[in-house]
């Protein structure tokens, strides 16, 4: 049955082993993801081949919106080769039927796949509404995740061993300043870490003035994902016994993602360059292909949180397909959705 059923123990073990197998696997896929995101409505689906082997997954988590409808969206989803359209308007079939009795005006996806006119071209000539570069004088924030992601490709130099190996003599003298300083890192997978996380990441947020997520968030985080260290780990920065920094980080599919950060105010001694180092040798070490450092705004000389990215991802920026939305109530749509 290609809608899941999550009562069914075996079937549940099966979806999880392909999402969490697949090169196209990413951790907000996952079926643990519910558990951190515990105020959305799980549903799932899936597209098998002849042989009844799983080939595409897809899992949405749905919302009440102020229409009275619901919202289902697939973070970073779904799980399969996107530039195979006839396999995903067959889990989008699929999809469909997991949320027909939901009362859902749209289905959002924003897959992990490069930009392309042709590709956007492709997803419209299907029936797909696309949210691109025709909403980007919006600004980052103009779509759920960001289009422009700073991402490290390790493929580049297959013989690095350690992070230092992937610069040039330059930057590896301002990645060595904080051990040359001190600073040690290292990391943990426990309730003491995200307790030490929240610390930093929360005085953060407060000092600039910006939104943070709840310290109970990232307690369901090292719940669902476990404290093996084998998906989620929480580095931390010392320096003579002070924590200084820290980083929360996920290895799933082809990729460690650096998804949350943390420090203090105050000399820190380079202590977030620290995390970042030790970040991309977990990555090297893991042989993963990528190292994410997340979204910005834009290519801006100007830009504190670009410089710092950049420090580490010498690229171009990969820019995004964005946002793919699925529209099952047309009048709904045009009323809440900005395009």
């Amino acid at each position: 049955m290609p809608v899941l059923d999550i009562n069914d123990k075996k079937a549940v073990a099966r979806y999880q082993e392909f999402v969490r197998a697949s090169p196209f696997g990413q951790v907000t896929q996952d079926l643990a993801w519910s558990e951190v995101k515990n105020n959305w409505t799980p549903r799932y689906a899936y597209v098998e081949n002849a042989h009844g082997d799983i080939i595409a997954a897809i899992s949405m988590l749905l919302t009440d919106t102020p229409s009275g409808k619901k919202f289902a969206y697939a973070s970073k989803g779904p799980v399969m080769d996107m530039h195979d359209l006839d396999l995903f308007d067959k889990l989008i079939v699929e999809a469909k039927k997991a949320i027909q009795d939901d009362n859902v005006y749209l289905l959002r996806l924003d897959p992990e796949v490069i930009y392309s006119d042709d590709f956007n071209a492709e997803l419209q000539a299907h029936g797909y509404q696309t949210r691109n570069r025709n909403v980007a004088n919006q600004g980052m924030h103009a779509t759920i995740q960001p289009r422009l992601n700073m991402v490290l490709d390790l493929t580049e130099k297959p013989d690095a061993k350690e992070t230092f190996d992937l610069y040039p003599s330059k930057t590896k003298s301002k990645l060595k300043r904080p051990i040359r300083d001190g600073v040690t890192v290292k990391w943990a997978a426990d309730q003491a870490a995200i307790d030490a996380f929240f610390e930093t990441y929360a005085g953060m947020a407060q000092r600039h003035g910006i939104s943070h997520r709840p310290k109970a968030y990232f307690d369901r985080m090292l719940n669902a994902f476990g404290q093996n260290g084998d998906i989620l780990r929480v580095y931390l920065a010392e320096r003579e016994g002070q924590l200084l920094s820290t980083g929360i980080g996920f290895k799933y599919g082809q990729k460690i993602w650096y998804m949350y950060a943390g420090s203090f105010d105050g000399n820190i001694y380079y202590a977030p360059y620290a995390v970042q180092t030790a970040m991309i040798q977990w990555a090297l070490d893991a042989h993963v292909a990528a190292y994410d450092m997340g979204g910005i705004e834009a290519v801006d000389e100007h830009d504190g949180l670009y410089i710092f990215k950049h420090t580490f991802v010498k690229a171009d920026p990969r820019e995004y397909i964005g946002e793919i939305d699925v529209v099952l109530d047309e009048q709904v749509y045009h009323e809440l959705v900005k395009s």
